[in-house]
């Protein structure tokens, strides 16, 4: 059995920063301090990502490090040390606070994007599993049945951000309900699930956990309404 915690690949995350720092917007906001009209060289995209991602988190931090990344970042033939220290002004200061603020202010995105009933929530959280067929030379790992392979995959996917928070491998026969994540994954969360997790003693430790959830309802199911909501 396997259990991960998703981890997106560098495409992914290279995707969601660029879209949340767009280069169009970063040279906007640029245009309207000193910088690039006094400087030609100045190229705040690669400047941000250089400070942001390519400097701040090496071992190695100083004004020649971060001179030197920016030069190869911004594909320069030759920039002048003197020039680019004059960068570090007032200017530049409120253009990265700028940009500093408005992140902050984005951190909660995925709460933003639960509209309307659902922005009560830390996130909605979908569980399901799927059954995967496998040539039988792995039901050493993946047993099924005698000489027969099949796995399971259980998912927990985010609907605010639309990936996985995690997942997890187990041999096809498996139960699902077994499989679900521990510890406070789904504190003030929504979470959705199948009649393959309908089970009393884990509604109870979602609502422990204050968290909500919606199940579909087994046909013998015998409940005392107590608030019917339109």
């Amino acid at each position: 059995m396997v259990d991960v915690t998703y981890e997106p690949p560098d495409s992914v995350v290279v995707d969601r920063i660029q879209r949340a720092f767009p280069d169009d917007e970063l040279r906007e906001r640029a245009r309207a301090t000193n910088l690039i009209q006094r400087e030609r060289k100045f190229d705040v995209v690669a400047l941000f990502y250089t400070l942001g991602f390519g400097f701040g988190a090496d071992s190695e931090r100083s004004i020649q490090t971060f001179f030197e990344r920016y030069v190869e970042m911004a594909d320069l033939s030759e920039l002048y040390y003197s020039s680019f220290y004059e960068w570090f002004s007032p200017d530049f200061v409120a253009l990265f606070r700028e940009i500093l603020d408005e992140a902050i202010e984005d951190l909660d995105s995925g709460r933003n994007q639960l509209r309307d009933r659902l922005k009560q929530f830390r996130d909605v959280l979908i569980r399901d599993a799927t059954f995967i067929s496998l040539y039988n030379n792995a039901a050493d790992v993946y047993n099924l049945r005698e000489d027969v392979a099949g796995a399971k995959l259980h998912l927990t996917e985010s609907l605010s951000t639309g990936l996985p928070t995690n997942w997890r491998t187990t041999d096809g026969s498996t139960h699902e309900n077994s499989q679900m994540p521990t510890r406070w994954w789904a504190s003030g969360a929504l979470v959705l699930f199948d009649l393959g997790f309908y089970d009393f003693w884990l509604f109870d430790w979602i609502d422990d956990h204050d968290g909500w959830f919606v199940s579909r309802v087994k046909s013998d199911a015998n409940f005392d309404v107590h608030l019917d909501r339109p």
